[in-house]
């Protein structure tokens, strides 16, 4: 009887130790900087744990899952500023409030804009219907992925992340260089071919982009402006947008009109002239020009 009393007085003891040691754990605070942690959607308490362990935030990662367990809290998905000079509590609490700093949000495929707008509302993203008023015409050209919004995002910002970045570059060259829009499918068809051969797009407007100016530009220019605007002389897309497109030019890119076309200025009327290769185009200056 003697020996069960003491067996069981050990166990108590341990389960003690256990248990303030799970509180010390809980409360124990380090020091550091503040940086920023990321909750994505599906992610288990286990791996948002495991996370914040291996990014120095907290010591137990056995510790945090118990204690999540205990207190019952779901964890919202968003962007948040955590430091390991918090306690366990404390960032328990920051995580469950769902008060991001950054919200991290998912907008499947098929979603109309009109759904988009309600689900960023019920995120606080924005307030309702204000992506709606500036971006209803532009159905089915919002990308589907996952973006990070602060909170009450401008809706204007909202929809240029959610535009395929590539095609809204390509369409900002496309409005910047269509007098008419008759030649805003054919322009863009003119861009892709060259894309698609490796060639330079050797477009004019990304010259007066990277000047500063839409002023015409000057032959000296296509050489002396150091710039990754400067299409003539690096391959590719410039690194963003050099205007905001409207919807004919974003769609001129999405539905461009085929055909071989390499080449093409535009005439005095504004009206572009086409062609599928260098000498064909060179006689095609010296007649309308």
């Amino acid at each position: 009887m003697k020996k069960i009393l003491i067996i069981f007085g050990v166990i108590i003891l341990i389960i003690g130790l256990l248990i303030a040691y799970f509180f010390y754990l809980i409360n124990h605070k380090g020091s550091g900087s503040e940086k920023e942690f990321i909750v994505k959607s599906g992610q288990s308490t286990k791996t948002i744990a495991q996370n914040l362990q291996q990014e120095g935030i907290i010591s137990s990662s056995t510790a945090f899952v118990m204690y999540v367990r205990f207190k019952n809290d779901l964890i919202q998905v968003g962007v948040y500023k955590l430091s390991s000079s918090q306690n366990i509590k404390e960032i328990l609490a920051i995580l469950a409030s769902g008060k991001a700093s950054e919200y991290l949000v998912t907008i499947p495929e098929g979603w109309r804009v009109t759904q988009i707008d309600e689900y960023l509302a019920e995120k606080k993203v924005i307030q309702a219907g204000e992506l709606l008023k500036i971006a209803s015409s532009f159905e089915g050209y919002l990308f589907p992925d996952t973006y990070r919004f602060l909170p009450n995002s401008k809706p204007e910002d909202i929809k240029k992340e959610m535009m395929d970045k590539d095609n809204i570059i390509l369409a900002s060259i496309v409005e910047r260089e269509a007098k008419f829009d008759d030649d805003r499918a054919k322009i863009a068809g003119v861009y892709l071919n060259r894309l698609d051969k490796g060639m330079k797009l050797e477009a004019d407007p990304t010259i007066q982009y990277a000047k500063g100016s839409w002023n015409p530009i000057k032959v000296s220019d296509y050489r002396n402006t150091n710039s990754l605007y400067n299409t003539y002389q690096y391959l590719g897309l410039p690194p963003g947008p050099i205007c905001n497109p409207g919807l004919k030019s974003i769609e001129a890119v999405m539905y461009p009109q085929k055909g071989d076309w390499l080449y093409f200025f535009n005439k005095e009327d504004g009206h572009a002239v086409f062609s599928a290769t260098l000498q064909e185009h060179e006689d095609n200056l010296k007649k309308y020009r």
